[in-house]
């Protein structure tokens, strides 16, 4: 898979905007696409945009996988206030509309929230992007302009108040959510907001809050940790059960607004997470060939 940057900055023409110029940036999206073919690649178009401008689905109609950008300020959603009414709603329009999505949590760049226009409110996505600068993260401006768009830049870690358990859920969740993962280092090892870094970069160095290096003696530390340990025993059993991919079947099953109870079947094998948004606790069952059902 090979990732285009900021792909829709990618044509110019005088006198047009400078974003996603049609038909221009799709008619260089197509080329490069016959490129990859003949190499046997997949593209990942990263481009931004308000959920409400239906971007995401003219990539997938066109055969593209896009990013998820709606699912971490989603999944922080769901955890601050215990409902479970927009991640179902988002999960049942990805089944729906056959989006190819790869997601995430955390990211290099920062947790996008105005992505999240016209999927959620003003007020509550003003409301997600106070908790998480509450919590020490910083706002991107674009030019300055409060109502273009502009993410938070926050470890993940960080942006869920620092906790072992909201994360390992927030994992869980993405996990089972449709679509390929795509894990940030920093957030595996549950890594805090580092103002140091930030300070040490001066202006323009926001982005540093999300990019701490990691030695040696830091990886063998943190493997150490139970919150690091368990997301990697999620990890494996997501990249090796088979009940999981863009092949197989996946449902969302009507719950109290608390719970969240996503099943995946392919080949005979299933599994399901049940979650509990208030409480912040999960159980992963995996039911084999056999008929055997094991927790995870």
């Amino acid at each position: 898979i090979v990732r285009l940057d900021a792909f829709a900055y990618v044509h110019k023409e005088p006198g047009k905007r400078n974003f996603l110029n049609e038909p221009g940036t799709w008619d260089i999206l197509d080329k490069v696409k016959r490129i990859a073919d003949k190499c046997g690649l997949t593209l990942l178009p990263e481009i931004h945009s308000r959920y409400e401008e239906k971007i995401h689905e003219k990539l997938a109609e066109k055969g593209y996988m896009t990013y998820d950008f709606f699912l971490p300020g989603l999944i922080i959603d769901a955890l601050e206030r215990h409902t479970n009414e927009y991640l179902i709603r988002w999960i049942t329009e990805i089944l729906d509309k056959g989006i190819r999505v790869v997601n995430m949590l955390g990211c290099h760049d920062g947790i996008p929230l105005l992505d999240l226009k016209g999927l959620l409110d003003e007020e509550r996505i003003q409301g997600l992007i106070d908790t998480i600068v509450g919590r020490g993260g910083y706002v991107k401006d674009l030019h300055g302009a409060k109502n273009m768009y502009y993410q938070v830049n926050a470890t993940y870690y960080s942006a869920l108040g620092e906790s072992d358990a909201r994360l390992v859920l927030a994992r869980a969740i993405q996990l089972f959510m449709p679509g390929k993962p795509q894990v940030w280092y920093l957030d595996l090892f549950a890594g805090r907001n580092n103002h140091a870094a930030v300070e040490k970069a001066g202006s323009g160095g926001h982005k540093e809050i999300n990019r701490t290096n990691l030695g040696m003696a830091d990886v063998l530390a943190g493997l150490e940790q139970p919150v690091v340990q368990r997301q990697l025993e999620l990890l494996r059993f997501r990249n090796t059960f088979g009940a999981f991919g863009f092949d197989a079947a996946c449902e969302v099953a009507q719950t109290s607004p608390e719970r969240l109870v996503v099943t995946w079947r392919k080949d005979g094998v299933s599994a399901t997470l049940d979650a509990d948004l208030a409480a912040e606790t999960f159980t992963v069952t995996a039911t084999g060939v056999d008929g055997v059902t094991r927790t995870i």
